[in-house]
């Protein structure tokens, strides 16, 4: 598991926030900003004019019709490329405030191609340390996608999202440990976010740390291991979850009830599998997920 994110300057590695025509998340939005200040990184705007619009274009049966369902005109390439200029402007106005506001370096990049190819290609110019944030929210359907970026982005850190209910990025930190051998990256990462999550005024519990196995003898176990990591350092409140497979709806209501600011999990684990369906993620999900790899 990677847990090193490139500083401004650094020449190796950012923050790419991947946009689309679809309308960001302001969550998605703050959550990108709270990862660059974190690690003192800068930010890509990447908006991506998706390959797949100017084919279809092409067919002589695309039509464009109107919301009111009255109006229907021809589908061209030149009224595509139209609108999502002046998408990917609006988009890069909110960004760019954004990041002044924060004080984060900040360039804007416009890409024609498919979505995880444009990001691959974004984060092999200025690699390998990258997070990748996703600009709209999750779906049920998002496991191969996001298999695809980890897959596609060589070295990437981890990828950040949010579900479409998302609503903070104050909070504690929540770290789902699967694998005691990622508990250490996970707590660099954590140590860095609760600096601009807000969480260390909430005293000790500033982080959460969940240690998840399906049963009772491994969390144990892991605890023990866990305390010999934190030693002395109250930095952690430690809580073992046992979690049978396939009940990870239990695992993403829980988390939901701790009322975080950022979630900390494995992609590919019991919260976020490679394959299957994310709808518990998509219906608890009120804080940014940080999926490390």
């Amino acid at each position: 598991m990677i847990a090193h994110v490139a500083a401004a300057g650094e020449q190796r590695g950012r923050v790419v926030l991947r946009l689309t025509h679809d309308t960001p998340h302001p969550i998605a939005l703050q959550a990108a900003m709270c990862v660059a200040q974190a690690f003192q990184s800068e930010i890509e705007s990447l908006f991506v004019e998706d390959l797949a619009l100017f084919e279809l274009a092409s067919f002589p049966f695309a039509r464009e019709i109107s919301f009111s369902g009255r109006r229907s005109s021809a589908l061209s390439a030149e009224s595509i490329a139209a609108d999502m200029r002046h998408v990917a402007a609006a988009f890069q106005r909110t960004i760019s405030a954004l990041a002044q506001r924060a004080e984060i370096p900040l360039r804007a990049t416009v890409i024609r191609d498919e979505p995880v190819t444009a990001v691959a290609r974004a984060c092999a110019e200025c690699g390998p340390w990258n997070v990748v944030a996703l600009a709209e929210p999750i779906s049920a359907a998002s496991p191969a996608m996001l298999h695809r970026l980890f897959a596609s982005v060589v070295e990437t850190t981890g990828v950040v999202v949010v579900g479409p209910n998302a609503k903070r990025t104050s909070g504690p930190v929540i770290a789902a440990v699967e694998d005691i051998a990622h508990l250490e990256p996970m707590l660099r990462t954590a140590e860095r976010l609760m600096a601009v999550t807000g969480s260390e005024s909430l005293g000790t519990e500033t982080l959460l740390l969940l240690l998840v196995g399906a049963r009772d003898d491994d969390t144990m176990e892991m605890e023990g291991q866990a305390r010999l990591v934190l030693g002395d350092k109250p930095l952690a409140t430690i809580t073992r979850v046992n979690v049978p497979q396939g009940a990870a709806i239990d695992l993403a209501e829980r988390m939901r009830r701790l009322h975080g600011g950022f979630i900390l999990a494995r992609f590919g684990g019991l919260l976020v599998p490679r394959e299957g369906s994310l709808d518990h993620l998509v219906q608890t999900l009120e804080c940014p997920l940080f999926l490390m790899r």
